[in-house]
């Protein structure tokens, strides 16, 4: 192999791994965005995956507060409920076994499906679970 080609070869692998590189860090920024309040809008989903639950069919209100040390505070109607470590990573969801980011606290696991700096969408991690959707 001439050297025109190795050096050919050399830039093509550097430049998809730049890209690589370029699209994990647009990623990890938007999972930052985890940071802050979050109160619940509604939940979508179950067996039939058709039931639609809120804030106002339910008479329940939640609110997550996520701190940049990793640490989750669940409330309900205003009362604490819970204060967890929270993870997100690289992992394979049991939905469709394709890697996803996976947050997990309180024991479960959920798929992120969407997340900005006003709305965060996750969902279950099993079959049959629900879309829960929050927004600043």
């Amino acid at each position: 192999m001439g050297k025109v080609q190795q050096l050919y070869w050399i830039g093509l692998i550097f430049l998809f791994s730049f890209c690589t590189l370029t699209n994990d860090g647009k990623n990890t920024q938007d999972i930052n965005a985890v940071v802050g309040t979050w109160y619940w809008k509604e939940s979508k989903g179950g067996i039939g995956g058709s039931e639609i639950i809120t804030p106002k069919s339910t008479g329940v209100h939640k609110k997550l507060v996520f701190a940049a040390n990793k640490k989750v505070t669940v409330f309900t109607n205003g009362i604490e409920t819970g204060s967890y470590t929270y993870t997100i990573k690289r992992g394979n969801s049991f939905i469709d076994d394709k890697e996803h980011y996976l947050l997990t606290f309180s024991e479960m696991s959920y798929v992120i499906q969407y997340i900005d700096k006003q709305y965060l969408s996750i969902q279950d991690n099993f079959v049959d679970g629900y879309v829960l959707t929050y927004a600043k």
